[in-house]
């Protein structure tokens, strides 16, 4: 017998090939749906890791695998932006106060990671950027004047078959004459375009920080209900409504409102019949049990006894809600709890000392690329 010559080690062999295909399979499949916070930590687990993480088609797939809301920004009392995360651990990113831009900004409004933030310095310039990478845009100036407080909605849906972010800046503001015009910026185009829908109507006011975008079409909250308007047909409709607080579950417009302590979310079953010229026809349906506040949050069963509809309460414990997909956020003095809708759940986010009237822009942590 050749004592040189040592067996094989056929159990080690087959841990490596195990290590192997399981490292293989959580980069090809479970990578792609961390958000970005968690994926800068990954990368320095490996070598291979870091440089799948940090290529262009990684970031693609990303942001298509990766859709959920992972917090907040919104303008603290400094007049700076900042950062609520649902979730430290997971979700971040590296400059909440959004300093890498040219001037300080003011955000606007967000969509599946990227965020539009307005300058404040000449002609109050917009920013799109994407606060994970530090990546920007600046957008040439508007036609329209769209003042100091614009109701802004930026539309951006990843595609699989497109590298390149295509987003829309919808911006609907008052003409000298009163009525509302809207203006549209492309991200294929490079420029903004006035529609020829006007809306006439001297008492209306559509409400900053409220817009949402559902199925190419664009909702606001404003003093006369809900006002929409459709990107194809670029057909606007007001219906009557005395909801707030819109969101989206399931690509459905839906409302979240609170009522005797009980948090209630309706959903629009019919958004068609609220772009076409006849009277709309009143769609709105509850769905999803309704949830116990008092019994959800850690709060008193006595407190905020009125009925409440809105995002603000004049009882001892004022609310303030927000409602973006399946999340809704509350808030109890100076803290902040959030609410899963679906797990029927809450989870205290800390204390932030916040306008009672600010509103929040839900934020996705994507590694989505502008450049």
């Amino acid at each position: 017998m050749d004592r040189g010559n040592k067996a094989p080690n056929l159990y080690g062999n087959k841990k490596s090939r195990i290590y192997m295909d399981l490292k293989g399979i959580i980069r090809e499949n479970a990578l792609p749906y961390l958000p970005a916070k968690s994926l800068f930590r990954c990368a320095g687990v490996c070598r291979g890791w870091r440089f799948q993480i940090s290529t262009a088609f990684f970031a693609h797939n990303q942001s298509n695998s990766f859709r959920s809301i992972s917090g907040f920004f919104f303008q603290s009392l400094a007049g700076m932006p900042a950062f609520m995360s649902l979730d430290p651990r997971a979700y971040g990113v590296p400059d909440p106060s959004l300093t890498f831009l040219r001037e300080p900004v003011d955000v606007r409004t967000s969509c599946n990671g990227l965020l539009c933030c307005q300058g404040r310095t000449a002609y109050r310039p917009y920013y799109i950027c994407n606060p994970a990478n530090k990546q920007w845009k600046e957008l040439p100036k508007p036609d329209g004047d769209h003042g100091p407080d614009p109701a802004v909605v930026l539309v951006f849906e990843p595609s699989i078959v497109n590298f390149t972010a295509n987003y829309k800046l919808v911006c609907p503001f008052p003409s000298e004459l009163g009525e509302y015009k809207f203006e549209v910026y492309s991200s294929d185009r490079g420029s903004w375009r006035t529609s020829g829908e006007i809306r006439f109507d001297d008492n209306e006011k559509l409400l900053p920080k409220t817009g949402v975008h559902v199925n190419g079409i664009v909702y606001w909250l404003s003093t006369r209900g809900v006002t929409s308007f459709d990107l194809n047909s670029e057909l606007c409709r007001l219906f009557s409504s005395n909801l707030e607080n819109l969101g989206m579950i399931n690509g459905k417009l839906c409302a979240a409102c609170i009522r005797n302590q009980k948090l209630i979310v309706f959903m629009l079953t019919n958004p068609q019949s609220h772009t076409r010229r006849r009277a709309a026809v009143k769609t709105w349906t509850r769905i999803l049990p309704e949830i116990k506040l008092d019994s959800t949050l850690p709060v008193e069963s006595n407190t905020c006894p009125c009925n409440y509809s809105g995002r603000y309460c004049d009882g001892h414990n004022q609310l303030h809600i927000v409602f973006v997909g399946d999340v809704v956020v509350l808030r109890k003095r100076n803290s902040y709890y959030c609410i899963d809708m679906n797990k029927k759940a809450s989870n205290c986010l800390g204390e932030y000392i916040i306008h009672p009237y600010e509103r929040f822009v839900g934020y996705v942590n994507g590694l989505v690329n502008l450049y």
